[in-house]
């Protein structure tokens, strides 16, 4: 019997990617094939995302879009947070679907998949053919699932649940394999980084893990994603300065500045807090770049709460800063609070930020210019132009280095003169 073949459709974030490489994988081990042709697939597969209004309004359109494009006779399976959070209204409103795939089937996925073809074989592939959905010169390695945090904002554990960190010795065998197939590029990714290990362990191994990492993958960089002002221990300072292929990047997502805001948001955490682990890191790793994130008109934010905010960035100097301007997400603390800031007020404090970080920015990226960098080439844009990053610059999240060059192979490195700025990104020649 010829294999099967399934399409995929990946929305959202890094930590969803991951999981929809997890369900290809678990595909592949029941000889499905993937095809990039919808209408040819025997089993579509969307991993959705409903982190806010319009990530969910895009989840819909893409299943209402593959119900109608596929192949008679084909399946529709639907994963993903818009899955776990709405299922109940989602499968009485859309019995166009075959298959919602919660979060407790991705284990048995395979068996899921079984159900609707029970011709199937029954093998599994080994650990060292697990599915990469990324370019080949970089990954996401996926640490840990869940949150145990309570922020009054944030959905993520009503669906994902608590913090589960993966076993660490797998951890290491994947970053192993990585390595031996050519990746350049690691980035440690979960809700909570910094956390890793205190349910498994009893204690936090962020610190071990890093340094495990760093050792059985020695030629790529080690990226850290997503790690919390009050859990950035010096330990795990340590263990970056100490590491020289764990690259000096910090992704801490601060949120605010003002401790009443910090404090109604449930951050558990104050000004002086961050501002302290800020300097630690500085102070050990004087060249690290910082990004970071903040929410503008949270419940209850005042005037006074925004000028905190707006203060504090032009101390701290961040690198690379992204700022939301809040809604409400179903089932939050935060949805029920009084005090809700009014659409335009949010939407001009939104203004006022990004006008001020667009500034700070500018003047920021100067301390590039005229030095000699090494960068990792991510895609050809056109004859003799190249879009690569520095260790400061992460994937998607961050702007890019844009070399001018000719001969280069896509997914090198590179020693490259920053010669100059274009908005976010930098302007490179080879050195």
């Amino acid at each position: 019997m010829p294999a099967r073949s399934a399409a995929l459709i990946s929305l959202g974030c890094s930590k969803n990617l991951a999981d929809s490489e997890d369900l290809v994988t678990a595909l592949r081990s029941v000889d499905f094939r993937l095809t990039d042709q919808l209408g040819e697939a025997d089993l579509v597969l969307i991993n959705t995302c409903s982190f806010i209004e319009s990530a969910k309004a895009e989840s819909i359109g893409h299943i209402l879009e593959a119900a109608e494009g596929r192949k008679a006779g084909a399946k529709l399976f639907v994963a993903g947070c818009l899955t776990e959070r709405y299922l109940a209204e989602l499968s009485r409103d859309m019995p166009e679907v075959d298959q919602w795939v919660t979060f407790k089937d991705y284990d048995r996925f395979p068996a899921v998949v079984r159900s609707h073809f029970p011709d199937i074989p029954e093998h599994r592939l080994r650990h060292d053919q697990r599915s990469q959905l990324t370019p080949p010169h970089f990954a996401y390695l996926k640490i840990a699932e869940g949150c145990d945090n309570t922020c009054n904002f944030c959905a993520i554990p009503l669906f994902r649940g608590k913090h589960r960190s993966r076993e660490f010795a797998a951890l290491v065998a994947q970053a192993e394999v990585l390595h031996a197939r050519g990746v350049k590029e690691i980035n440690l990714i979960s809700q909570h980084l910094d956390y890793y290990g205190q349910d498994l362990y009893g204690e936090r191994r962020l610190s071990d893990l890093v340094r495990a990492i760093a050792a059985a993958a020695p030629t790529s960089w080690i990226r850290l994603h997503y790690c919390y002002p009050n859990d950035f221990t010096d330990e795990l300072i340590a263990a970056m300065r100490e590491c020289d292929n764990v690259v000096k990047y910090v992704d801490m997502p601060i949120q605010h500045a003002s401790d009443r805001t910090l404090a109604t948001m449930g951050r558990r955490t104050t000004r002086a807090r961050i501002s302290e682990r800020l300097d630690a890191i500085r102070t050990a790793m004087p060249e690290v770049v910082l990004r970071t994130t903040f929410i503008v008109g949270f419940p209850g934010e005042r005037d006074e709460d925004f000028e905190e905010l707006m203060a504090f960035a032009r101390v701290q100097r961040f690198d690379s800063v992204g700022c939301f301007p809040y809604s409400d997400e179903d089932g939050t603390t935060a949805e029920r609070m009084k005090g809700k800031i009014d659409g335009p007020t949010i939407s001009a404090r939104h203004h006022a930020f990004m006008t001020q970080q667009k500034r700070l920015h500018r003047a920021r990226q100067k301390r590039w210019v005229g030095r000699t960098l090494t960068v990792l080439i991510d895609a050809q844009r056109d004859f003799g132009a190249y879009t690569c990053r520095h260790s400061g610059q992460a994937h998607e999240v961050d702007g890019c280095t844009l070399l001018h060059a000719d001969g280069l192979a896509v997914g090198g490195w590179a020693e490259v003169r920053i010669t100059g700025t274009s908005g976010y990104d930098l302007v490179a020649e080879p050195a």
